[in-house]
């Protein structure tokens, strides 16, 4: 038994030391502050309908070991993390155990090894995100419901309707994968198939919808003006469907291009080499993958048709991480049939390490950068006790925090982008002026990447003011004698 559980356990170490190694000291991106600042103050998160199962289980985990380790809020940033790392590990644990259902053994240790080092996945497994939280429920979701021997029984369907539920409460892009599991229920044999996905949808939309009518029951006027103004928010429209749809397959190579290089060079392999591909011994098709065409249209292709309508594909890899799973597998069924030599899976291994290890060290800058804009942000934190007008550029989410979750409560923040005007910035600062609070602006220049117009429209701004300065490019606003305050 212990021999037998000892090569399952090596890929899942591997794995946890590569995602705590690689925890980024930035947390994420924008979103992952507002997640902290929405765990220690209980509240829904303004993306899709709340993010209700995301929040509840990280508020359950911090305010769990507050109590009993006498936490600090900055705490919450490790707690947090740890629980998406723990997260990221157990996806590979429950993609592991999925495709020795579905592939045979050579190939799902392929398409194992691949998902563990996707690139992307091992990123995101070290940030406050939802992606990696969501693709794990997905995961119990399918193991659940394809089980060996056609073992279904009532309780898998509803279990894995509940898993799929959970996983939409943590990110709504999970609904993109609905064909999918209708695929599996369907591909998966029996003979109550219908009834199968109707336990498996009733499951699904009860937990889905429970927080949701919960919300609008509690607070309808604000639920429904809260949804319409998220809806209008998501970058949307035809002009953006070329380029969207470009990004998409872009990033669906760079979740694990290991992968995709492998298949891409097996084809060629096969094409040029001189012995035709009909003389080679055939590889026994995977036994549980049955219409696997339509598995590549519900699994792959769908989750990406639906994000060529949203502009934010083009600047979030992440959003691909929905279709990781059916691409390993697709590869590595692929490649399994046109490589059946056993030098084909050293290639393979081989493939995946030197693809991970060079998209880690292309990683690298971009880390440097963002734990930069981190360390200046604990700086202004540290030199900032008291009140202040904070303007900093791209790091106001993290001020924002800090004043959110109660280490800087008398912060206010001026938020660099699409709601920046330089005439609003000038009168909320002469009215900070007058209130007698400190304005306090932040020069770092990685803070200020992509806001340079902002940047210099502060400079112009503040042109005739003194400065004092408080640290390396971080000074007080004071305004000139004839701007000061009259008494009254």
């Amino acid at each position: 038994m212990r021999r037998s559980l000892l090569p399952h356990l090596i890929l899942p170490v591997v794995a946890f030391y590569l995602y705590i190694t690689g925890c980024a000291p930035f947390l994420g991106q924008w979103d992952s502050f507002d997640y902290l600042k929405q765990i220690v103050s209980h509240q829904f998160s303004d993306l899709g309908i709340g993010r209700p199962v995301y929040l509840g289980y990280n508020i359950v985990l911090w305010e769990s070991l507050r109590s009993i380790f006498h936490l600090r809020p900055l705490h919450l940033e490790f707690v947090a993390m740890a629980g998406t790392v723990l997260l990221g590990v157990l996806g590979v644990v429950l993609f592991q155990r999925f495709s020795c259902r579905i592939l045979p053994g050579p190939a799902a240790a392929m398409a194992a090894l691949a998902f563990a080092i996707s690139p992307v996945y091992a990123i995101y497994s070290g940030f406050i995100m939802t992606e990696v939280p969501m693709l794990v429920a997905l995961l119990a979701a399918a193991l659940l419901l394809w089980k060996p021997g056609r073992r279904h029984t009532l309780w898998s369907d509803i279990a894995g309707g509940i898993f799929f539920g959970l996983a939409v409460g943590i990110r709504e892009q999970a609904l993109t994968l609905g064909a999918a599991f209708l695929w599996i229920l369907f591909a998966r044999g029996g003979s109550s198939r219908f009834r199968a996905a109707l336990r498996f949808g009733i499951a699904a939309a009860a937990v889905i919808l429970a927080p949701a009518i919960g919300w609008y029951l509690f607070d309808p006027a604000g639920f429904v003006e809260r949804t319409r103004t998220w809806l209008h928010a998501i970058p949307t429209g035809s002009v953006q469907f070329r380029n969207n749809m470009e990004a998409s397959l872009l990033f669906t190579f760079l979740v694990c291009p290991g992968a995709w290089l492998a298949v891409a060079g097996a084809g060629v392999r096969g094409i040029f080499s001189r012995k035709r591909l009909d003389s080679v011994p055939p590889v026994a098709p995977a036994p549980g993958i049955p219409h696997p065409v339509w598995g590549v249209v519900c699994c792959l292709v769908l989750p990406l048709a639906v994000l060529w309508r949203d502009a934010d594909i083009q600047m979030h890899p992440r959003y691909t991480l929905i279709v990781l799973p059916a691409s390993v597998i697709l590869c590595s069924s692929l490649f399994r049939r046109w490589v059946p030599l056993r030098r084909g899976l050293a290639a393979w291994a081989i493939v995946q390490v030197v693809l991970f290890g060079a998209a880690m060290a292309a990683f690298a800058q971009y880390r440097q950068t963002q734990t930069a804009k981190m360390e200046f942000a604990r700086l202004m934190r540290e030199s900032i006790p008291g009140p202040g007008l904070m303007i900093a550029g791209n790091l106001s989410p993290v001020l924002d925090y800090y004043r959110g979750i109660g280490v800087r409560p008398k912060w206010q923040i001026v938020w660099s982008g699409w709601d920046w005007n330089v005439a609003a910035v000038e009168a909320r600062v002469t009215e900070a002026w007058n209130s007698h609070v400190p304005v306090y602006w932040s020069t770092e220049p990685r803070g200020w990447s992509y806001f340079e117009r902002e940047l210099l429209e502060a400079h112009f701004m503040f042109e005739g003011c003194r400065k004092e300065q408080i640290a390396p490019h971080l000074f007080r606003v004071l305004p000139l004698p004839d701007r000061l305050p009259r008494p009254d």
